[in-house]
């Protein structure tokens, strides 16, 4: 199988424009989506971890999870999140697109789209929001034995609330990229990628620049993705080295700025801090304020158990680093879902900040 990557930028003329007046603050949200899926049955079986489990039966579980999870509903929990707080910016990860086909070739009906289903619903809440831009960074197909064969595109987004317009806001230099690391999957055929998406932030007669980004996730005996995912943030770092005006980076790191000694205690967060751009959370919160992001609910759990198991958030990995920007709060969203299990619109909260150009 052919590595698929596709950067999709929505952008009019090199400069995306959009209304009314806007006060001086910024307020930017982060959101993980959440898959449907930690992709767990498919890593596993594509590293033989279990005796006689192949890929095929690997896509079959995730085909069941995946009918399981309620996306759509909880597509709509999350948009009424970002109603109620009308963030100026939303940056996406997960932002996922599904599709299945009778061939891994022909896998082209959508299932699920996550992008579209949350733009519908914040619509229908009468807060529309419109696309910066979306960078698709994996594209995968997979045969199953009992279910059609399942095409997952990996995306993340960045949003812009739609009754913003210049001159008293607007955003220009918006691209996407794929990082040079990756991690390579022979059984798949594939290298697992990731990547950012960057934008100027024009304010009045202020400007910043903000770069959004899901890391690679470190993966359990694989020392070479916590590796690539170092490599990763190197590569952010260099890209806003020689920045003449304040940055912004948020997103999903998949690094534990808690440190808490978990799977996703990387030195990834505090390479960024150590390179000069702080962490906001503990700037303007306690420390007896934890502030974890992840995991509201387990995936990925092995039959006869159902796919999904309540969890309390032990690691905080959905993260702001600025520099040369004034940040003024940042608060921690939750999703409530109308589902029972999942219990949330996302398996990661929100993160939400507001910061003083």
């Amino acid at each position: 199988m052919l590595r698929k990557l596709v950067v999709f930028l929505i952008l009019a003329a090199g400069s995306w424009t959009f209304a009314a007046d806007h006060t001086s603050n910024i307020t930017i949200m982060t959101q993980n989506m959440d898959d449907g899926t930690d992709q767990t049955y498919i890593v596993a079986a594509s590293l033989g971890a279990i005796s006689g489990f192949t890929i095929p039966d690997a896509v079959d579980l995730t085909y069941a999870e995946l009918q399981a999870s309620h996306l759509p509903i909880r597509d709509v929990a999350l948009a009424a999140q970002i109603a109620q707080r009308k963030p100026d910016l939303v940056t996406l990860q997960e932002a996922s697109l599904w599709r299945v086909g009778p061939t891994p070739d022909t896998a082209t009906t959508v299932l699920y789209d996550q992008i579209t289903n949350l733009l519908s619903a914040l619509n229908n809440d009468g807060v529309p929001y419109d696309i910066v831009a979306v960078n698709a960074v994996n594209d995968v197909a997979l045969a199953g034995n009992q279910v059609p064969a399942l095409r997952f595109t990996d995306r993340d987004a960045l949003l812009v609330r739609s009754d913003l317009r210049p001159p008293s806001f607007h955003l220009s230099d918006v691209h996407s990229n794929i990082f040079e690391a990756s991690l390579p999957f022979p059984a798949l055929g594939t290298q697992i990628a990731a990547g950012w998406i960057a934008a100027d932030v024009h304010t009045g007669n202020q400007h910043f620049r903000l770069l959004t980004t899901h890391l690679l996730s470190p993966i359990s005996g694989v020392p070479a993705a916590t590796l690539v995912q170092v490599a990763q943030a190197q590569q952010l770092l260099n890209e806003v080295r020689n920045s003449a005006v304040p940055v912004v980076l948020c997103g999903d790191f998949n690094s534990d700025a808690l440190q808490g000694g978990g799977l996703d205690s990387t030195p990834t967060a505090p390479l960024i801090q150590a390179a000069g751009y702080p962490e906001v959370w503990p700037v303007l919160h306690p420390a007896s304020d934890k502030g974890q992001t992840w995991p509201l609910y387990l995936e990925d759990q092995f039959p006869p158990a159902p796919f999904f198991a309540l969890s309390t958030p032990t690691e905080r990995i959905d993260l702001f680093f600025t520099q040369g920007i004034q940040p003024v709060s940042i608060d921690r969203v939750l999703s409530p879902s109308l589902v029972a299990v999942p219990p949330f619109g996302s398996d990661h909260a929100g993160v939400i900040a507001v910061f003083q150009p």
